[in-house]
């Protein structure tokens, strides 16, 4: 911090004079001045009235009138001697380097000039006494953004009333903005002083309250228990106090000079206190106003300046700003004690790890990779367990899914499996769907109680029963039948050759119509494919599912989710032959069990939260093998989608977990504690929770949990301070 330094000394030549030293930016310059002997008889005769005036025990109706005469005349002969041609070197820099500060060291002069009120002259800047040599001779640790550790020692109190400060510093304990230590009474002893100034952990401040005077061997202290300590003795242990980050020390008490500049000779960067004896409601108000600054967000400097102000604005203290005095090293810094939550906030998150931060790099970076390959098996997973715990939450609360009625009623579903063979009196083949099988389905089916069949089958190639089967539609005008072909998305066998044939068969001549059986999830090869949870293709009029929702002109977006959570037993009917006859429905779906004789031909893996339980009538039924489903139930769930107009939008999980992630960086830096971190952390995942699975059934919003809680939790828990 750059300063404009002045040196007084004992005149080496002259006795009687005082040499002058003058150091700043750009400038070096000594002279020798006077000693203003007139200027100590009239500080003499001003301390005199003062004592006079705030003696108790001493009636003087017009004291504060006397002091108040001497106070500014002692000012203004400070101000003249100061303003005098001999000052003149020092008076032409003041001009030159308006914006800084001004700071004064005393050296083998007389106890008069030290105790002249150099902090009151008017040269438009802070003034401020230094002592020490030169820089600190020790090197302070750089302490960890922290809540402010206060050290308050509570002195000799008879005939001082010391509760209100006491009680301001409680209460600045109890809201959360200081960790304060406190030793009164027969806590306060020479002993527990000595080890509370060298613990590890060291002090942003330490306030003393008491008595104190000045003396031999660096001034005197009496502590709570009746003792006394001189300022020498506590010399080393006040080092080792600034060497673990000691900044400011207070003396709330009379005649501190002499125990603030042992404090500053061994390193504590600022030290407050009184020249002399000053009353004690005077000192209290003192250290209210500094601290009511310092709490405020102030600098040490600026908060004095407005302390002093206050000290000369008041009658009752007249006299006592001329003895508020501050001593500094000489290469104190600007003090800011963060009292207020928000700075202490502001500084922890300043100083916040490294290990935070790759931290939160780290989830991030996992979660947009998960997003650019959402098909991944970790995300498929992670998704599969979600709507399973989507699904408890749901039935937890109450809340299957929306509401049934006569727009979106169950959509009844044949499964073709050898009992169904029986029933229609036609043999299974083994290699693909009996045609003659689909063609008594349809016959079976009043056309005008069930207008449209969509049928789960592949018709790509020529097949006994196929005449049959176009017979019966040919009879059927008004019915609409829709059959299914591979494509590319549904199949990477079939390039772009999956419907060539039914282009130009009888079935396509009829009437019968075709869609793509894609389920809007990336093709495989094998008889099993992976179960749609989130799209990764748009689902639309040229789908099956599509092709057969109530709403044609709907799509199902890519990148949304198929709510498993939903009970879809309440949407999805299963039926026999025999209910066909009788059955009143908009849409039939036929498709076999996934089986063709013994062989899988159209499973998917079945998702976590479905149990394989459907309708058959009113009686519920097992799907034979529960970690499996058919794709005709699987088109089923999406055709049902599209008309309740129901599937979940993810949340980007990126944006998701890299704000827990910060958040978590902002509790740690908001809590100290580990044990108050982990309750944020419960509380949080506590509150959160509920929150996305709410938001999942009434917005349609799919929150990520996993990535994002750890994420959070990662980054809060690795701070270690």
């Amino acid at each position: 911090m750059a300063n404009i330094n002045l040196v007084i000394r004992k005149g080496a030549n002259n006795p009687s004079g005082l040499q002058v030293f003058i150091t700043a930016p750009g400038c070096n310059n000594a002279f020798a001045v006077p000693e203003p002997k007139q200027l100590y008889e009239l500080q003499k005769a001003w301390g005199h009235r003062f004592l006079k005036h705030h003696d108790p025990a001493f009636v003087w109706p017009q004291g504060a009138a006397v002091v108040k005469t001497y106070s500014n005349q002692l000012r203004l002969a400070l101000q003249q001697w100061i303003e005098s041609p001999d000052w003149q070197p020092l008076q032409q820099l003041l001009v030159a380097l308006p914006n800084l500060p001004l700071t004064l060291r005393l050296e083998q002069v007389k106890a008069d000039l030290c105790s002249l009120p150099w902090e009151s002259l008017c040269l438009q800047r802070p003034i401020w006494r230094v002592d020490g040599n030169g820089l600190s001779k020790i090197k302070q640790v750089t302490l960890q953004a922290r809540k402010p550790r206060v050290l308050l020692v509570v002195g000799a109190e008879q005939g001082l009333n010391l509760d209100e400060e006491i009680n301001q510093l409680m209460q600045l304990q109890r809201s959360g903005r200081i960790q304060l230590t406190m030793l009164r009474a027969e806590h306060c002893n020479a002993d527990a002083l000595r080890k509370a100034l060298t613990e590890s952990s060291g002090w942003n401040a330490a306030l003393y309250l008491g008595h104190s005077n000045s003396g031999p061997m660096g001034g005197v202290l009496h502590l709570g228990d009746g003792s006394q300590i001189n300022g020498q003795s506590l010399e080393s242990h006040l080092a080792i106090a600034a060497k673990n980050g000691l900044r400011l020390l207070l003396f709330n008490s009379c005649s501190g000079l002499q125990l603030a500049s042992v404090a500053a000779r061994a390193g504590i960067n600022w030290s407050i206190c009184f020249l002399e004896l000053v009353p004690s409601k005077a000192a209290a108000s003192a250290f209210a106003e500094l601290l009511s600054g310092l709490e405020a967000g102030a600098d040490l400097v600026k908060a004095l300046v407005k302390t002093r102000a206050i000290l000369a604005s008041n009658e009752y203290f007249e006299g006592c700003d001329l003895l508020l005095a501050t001593v500094a090293t000489s290469d104190a810094e600007e003090f800011k004690l963060p009292l207020r939550r928000r700075r202490q906030l502001v500084l922890r998150l300043a100083s916040s790890s490294k290990k935070q931060a790759i931290a939160a790099v780290a989830f991030s970076a996992v979660a947009f990779l998960m997003e650019l390959t959402p098909s991944n098996p970790v995300n498929t997973y992670l998704l599969d367990r979600r709507l399973d715990v989507q699904r408890t939450w749901r039935q937890l609360v109450k809340q299957p899914g929306p509401h049934v009625d006569i727009s979106n009623k169950p959509i009844p579903v044949l499964l073709l499996d050898q009992a169904t063979f029986q029933s229609l009196g036609v043999p299974a083949v083994a290699d693909h769907t009996s045609r003659y099988a689909l063609a008594e389905v349809l016959k079976r089916t009043p056309p005008d109680q069930v207008p449209l069949v969509g049928l789960d089958v592949l018709i790509d190639q020529p097949r006994s029963g196929t005449n049959q089967l176009a017979e019966v539609i040919q009879k059927q005008p008004e019915r609409l039948v829709v059959a299914g072909y591979l494509s590319p998305y549904s199949d990477p066998s079939q390039g772009a050759v999956g419907n060539m044939w039914f282009q130009s068969s009888i079935l396509n001549k009829v009437g019968m119509k075709s869609a793509d059986l894609a389920v809007g999830t990336a093709a495989r090869d094998g008889s099993r494919k992976p179960v749609p949870l989130q799209t990764q293709y748009s689902i639309s009029k040229d789908n099956f599912a599509g092709a057969l929702s109530n709403h044609p002109q709907r799509v199902l977006p890519s990148d949304r989710i198929i709510d498993w959570s939903l009970n879809w037993a309440n949407w999805i009917h299963l039926v026999q032959p025999v209910d066909l006859a009788t059955l009143k429905s908009k849409l039939l779906l036929v498709g076999t069990d996934g089986y063709l004789g013994n062989n899988e031909a159209d499973l998917f893996n079945a998702p976590s939260s479905l149990q394989g339980v459907f309708l058959r009538g009113d009686q519920p039924i097992l799907i034979r093998n529960k970690s499996v489903v058919p794709g005709v139930l699987v088109q089923a769930v999406l055709i049902q989608s599209l008309n309740l107009n129901h599937w979940l939008t993810p949340v980007s999980q990126t944006l998701c977990t890299a704000a827990a992630a910060a958040l978590g960086v902002l509790l740690a830096a908001l809590f100290e504690k580990r044990r108050d971190r982990l309750v944020a952390i419960f509380l949080i995942a506590l509150i959160s929770c509920p929150l996305a699975f709410g938001l999942a059934i009434w917005q349609l919003w799919l929150v990520p949990l996993l990535l994002p809680l750890l994420a959070l939790t990662t980054t809060t828990v690795s701070r270690n301070d």
